[in-house]
């Protein structure tokens, strides 16, 4: 009875994991917590799922929390400073997640996690077109999240989707829907920041999973015709101003390196990166803490910008500077190589889907977090928890195979 209810609880983990985080994120993230409660038990009372731990994907974002949790200590003005740091659990404890996963590793095939994930997208995509069209509001997306962080979930879901081109059946085409749902996506909520990061995660991604599923030759072919069709996409976007806010990204650009005045949401990015600049001076090893942050360094702010503090700086590294200095800055680089570095060490049956998952991840969140925070907002870090557990999970060797 016991494993089958384990089993169960790892598929409604995928479930909550890859297809609830953009139609019900809060759903998704407390489910996901609970889980990992699970997974953690289910490592200290079996000795043979711990195999996850001596894993990259796991070690060094616990090593990142390591290190953001001594700049929190020295900075804390109450344990409440401290425990803070338990905002990123999904971070901490992917262990656990992985553990929970292990029950159905056997059933973890690439158009399994590329099925859930492709649901997953198609929702965020549905939701953003349906806010649009049917609710008649100037960008998708708000029925169920800000439309920036729907865009950005909908683009990770849709890569990872991509997942499922490794299986080898000829319905595997599918799978290359993912990317064209991000698209519509990006297009309705009007995220500017995501079209940044797609065409990067489109190029590098897209290059690296061509090398990894074809022959050599057809590879460099398709990443040849890829690359041109970006181009061609990308110039009738902005120059039949195809994309609404997206379109205006080229003008914004050119503003930016004539030095002349942007639009209101890009001065305030502006404002937001010249403060976590003045403030990282101002504290450069330790920081200020997590809590209440962008309210500490305002007196930062330089005299020409007046803005009143968001939740964050809505770039990453802006974040993690000014939260805890040097050691923050430490603490994001590890977080950020997790998925790299588990790909490139990745070895067995799985290693192509680990690396294409490894280098996607950590392409997308890091290009992603240079125009809104990633790390820090509970759905985004949940999400990226979970990639690591099924890194983990795939990478981890089977209880057979184990000395």
């Amino acid at each position: 009875m016991l494993p089958k209810l384990l089993r169960l609880l790892a598929w409604a983990a995928l479930f909550a994991g890859l297809c609830l985080p953009t139609p019900t994120p809060e759903i998704a993230n407390v489910t996901t917590l609970v889980l990992i409660g699970v997974g953690v038990i289910i490592l200290m009372a079996r000795p043979s799922a711990r195999a996850v731990l001596r894993l990259p994907v796991v070690t060094l974002p616990l090593a990142a929390g390591a290190l953001l949790l001594l700049a929190l200590v020295i900075t804390a003005k109450s344990p409440l400073h401290v425990l803070v740091i338990l905002v990123l659990a999904p971070l901490w404890f992917a262990g656990g997640h992985a553990a929970l996963l292990g029950e159905i590793r056997d059933r973890l095939t690439p158009a399994v996690i590329g099925s859930f994930a492709l649901a997953g997208t198609a929702i965020g995509a549905g939701i953003a077109a349906f806010d649009v069209i049917v609710r008649q509001v100037g960008r998708g997306g708000s029925l169920v999240n800000n439309p920036i962080h729907l865009a950005d979930l909908t683009l990770m879901l849709g890569f990872v989707a991509l997942v499922g081109l490794f299986d080898r059946r000829p319905l595997r085409v599918i799978f290359l829907a993912g990317p064209a749902l991000v698209c519509a996506a990006i297009g309705y909520t009007g995220a500017r920041g995501a079209l940044v990061a797609l065409v990067p995660m489109l190029v590098i991604g897209g290059g690296l999973l061509a090398f990894l599923i074809l022959p050599r030759r057809r590879a460099w072919q398709l990443v040849a015709l890829g690359v041109a069709g970006i181009i061609v996409a990308l110039g009738a976007t902005f120059a039949l101003g195809l994309g609404g806010r997206i379109s205006g990204l080229l003008d914004v650009a050119l503003a930016l390196v004539r030095g002349e005045p942007t639009d209101g949401a890009v001065t305030e990015r502006l404002s937001m990166y010249q403060t976590a600049w003045n403030a990282f001076q101002a504290s450069p090893w330790f920081g200020f803490g997590m809590i209440d942050f962008t309210t500490l360094v305002a007196p930062y702010m330089p005299p020409q910008y007046d803005y009143a503090p968001s939740g964050h700086l809505h770039n990453d590294i802006a974040d993690f500077a000014v939260i805890g200095g040097v050691l923050g800055l430490a603490c994001y680089g590890l977080l950020l190589a997790a998925p790299l570095v588990g790909g490139l060490s990745a070895r067995g049956p799985n290693r192509g889907m680990i690396l294409y998952l490894g280098v996607v991840t950590s392409l997308g969140y890091f290009t992603m977090g240079l125009t809104n925070a990633m790390f820090g907002i509970l759905t985004q870090t949940v999400l990226y928890g979970v990639i690591l557990s099924l890194m983990a999970t795939l990478a981890a060797p089977a209880p057979r195979d184990m000395p």
